[in-house]
């Protein structure tokens, strides 16, 4: 029988009209979500708003894993979440639960510096209305708008000394995914090569060079999200 919610459909190609869509429906909601709670809710209801976009973006994670397990096609070559927008998913409630500021730094320079690459260059085959692709833009686009939300609404702000946690923080994680590679011969992280349908880890130079070239510039980015800190602090 054929499910179109599990059944791969191989339909979604970047930049299309079904891309630019998902776009402009994630900026809307984003658009909408802040400036509700920015002017109109209560503390205890823009505390609450964060605690549901977190559950919502961990339980899409959870649900994808409990589906594959339910129909017997959980792969761990492939399903394991530890892509790093997956693991970040995992963690969210507790960030949304707690806000800490520790947490927000790190989550604001791996979201921003990374996950946007991901929406512009998404690795994804299956279009609507396959979970695959439902879990997708609600993983990438739910973790932006979660660190948009804590820095409008609740005013955290990302430091200098984040830009090195970030980095030294981001290596052990990159270490451990190369050892999972290496047992169960996977590609967690693209470290063993590079996504089908390109990215911009097409412009860094082949295997394992890409891999150097990607860390190299993580800190640039890092800066580069971090400019709008710098120009905000000089008009204070």
């Amino acid at each position: 029988m054929f499910y179109p919610i599990i059944d791969e459909n191989c339909r979604f190609a970047m930049w299309t009209a079904e891309h630019a869509a998902v776009l402009l429906f994630s900026v809307l909601l984003g658009l909408g979500l802040i400036g509700l709670a920015k002017y109109r809710l209560t503390d205890v209801q823009k505390h609450r708003v964060l605690n549901v976009m977190g559950w919502v973006i961990s339980g899409t994670v959870i649900g994808w894993t409990g589906i594959k397990l339910y129909l017997g096609i959980f792969n761990l070559q492939e399903d394991l979440p530890l892509p790093l927008c997956n693991a970040m998913a995992l963690l969210i409630p507790v960030f949304t639960a707690t806000r800490n500021p520790q947490l927000f730094e790190l989550l604001y320079f791996w979201v921003l510096a990374g996950t946007f690459q991901a929406i512009i260059t998404p690795d994804l085959l299956d279009s609507f209305p396959h979970y695959h692709f439902l879990k997708y833009w609600v993983v990438h686009n739910g973790l932006v708008l979660v660190v948009l939300y804590a820095a409008i609404v609740y005013q955290m702000r990302p430091t200098v000394a984040g830009i090195g946690k970030a980095f030294l923080y981001l290596q052990p994680y990159i270490l451990f995914c190369m050892g999972v590679n290496y047992v169960l011969g996977s590609n967690y992280q693209y470290l063993h090569h590079k996504p089908i349908n390109g990215s911009l880890l097409d412009y860094m130079g082949e295997w394992p060079y890409y891999i150097v070239s990607a860390q190299l510039i993580a800190v640039p980015m890092f800066f580069l999200v971090f400019l709008p800190y710098v120009r905000l602090k000089k008009r204070l």
